[in-house]
């Protein structure tokens, strides 16, 4: 086991609008892919067989269901037998920067056990994306939109993942692996993209048949500055690939003005509550 090598591991079921971006941002910086397909009824898996590399090994699963989804992560555990694991969802997308900065920390060697990176939740476009204290994340007290994606698996003796989606952890033996402590886990500040709130399927925007796909949101988002776009999105695709560079309708836009500002007094409201 070389100390800087690298498997990506995805689950995925019908996510054909970025899967294509997803897998080729990371695709350069890893060593081995490991996708699991739950059955998927659009393009899915036959944009990942287009992808002619080595490196990709995809299994095809029936069904899915939260206990399944857990179990399906730690069969790609088991399978990794690089001295890295990097945890890469359907809808997420890399800049070259972040990728890059995440395998520079996987050099160091023993220095960490995880890379918690910085996930910037797109929201009507790829150029939009949602305010960092909306369903903010507390990663060792740090709020914001910050993620888990990368562990040292010879850190642990036990790897495994415990609960169902989406409440499932990554712990050694019964341990949540957090309480290694912080001074444990890398921090990357450059963005990740994620299009959890935009339509991933060209079968639809909400799929009743898919865990956790009814999350598709109306909502003013803040403008991501250009020059922190993945290149990937402007790469020459295969005609299977759908184009994701489209840009908010007018009657999205419409809508969005009319339901952010009830949505910002909501969470005002709340927060009082709390």
């Amino acid at each position: 086991m070389k100390k800087n090598n690298c498997t990506a591991c995805m689950v995925v079921k019908n996510e054909d609008r970025f899967v294509w971006y997803g897998i080729n941002s990371v695709l350069p910086y890893v060593d081995r892919f490991l996708i699991t397909d739950t059955g998927s009824t659009d393009k899915t898996v036959e944009i990942i067989k287009a992808i002619k590399d080595e490196k990709i090994a995809l299994t095809r699963k029936e069904k899915v269901t939260p206990a399944l989804l857990t179990r399906y992560r730690q069969e790609q555990i088991d399978k990794t037998e690089t001295a890295w694991l990097w945890l890469v969802d359907g809808d997420e997308v890399y800049p070259e920067k972040t990728a890059q900065k995440i395998r520079r920390i996987m050099s160091e060697g023993d220095k960490y056990d995880g890379i918690i990176a910085h996930r910037f939740d797109l929201l009507g476009d790829i150029y939009h994306r949602q305010r960092e204290t909306v369903g903010s994340y507390n990663q060792f007290g740090l709020r914001g939109h910050y993620v888990l994606r990368c562990l040292r698996v010879k850190a642990f003796s036990d790897l495994n993942v415990l609960g169902d989606y989406p409440d499932e952890y990554f712990a050694d033996g019964a341990v949540h692996v957090k309480k290694r402590g912080r001074d444990r886990f890398a921090l990357v500040q450059e963005p990740l993209f994620h299009s959890m709130y935009l339509q991933r399927s060209t079968a639809g925007k909400k799929l009743q048949n898919v865990l956790n796909r009814q999350n598709y949101k109306i909502e003013l988002g803040l403008a991501v500055n250009p020059e922190n776009l993945p290149d990937i999105f402007f790469a020459i695709r295969p005609p299977i690939v759908p184009e994701v560079l489209g840009k908010i309708s007018v009657i999205y836009l419409i809508a969005a003005a009319l339901i952010t500002p009830v949505k910002i007094l909501k969470r005002k409201l709340m927060e009082i509550k709390i």
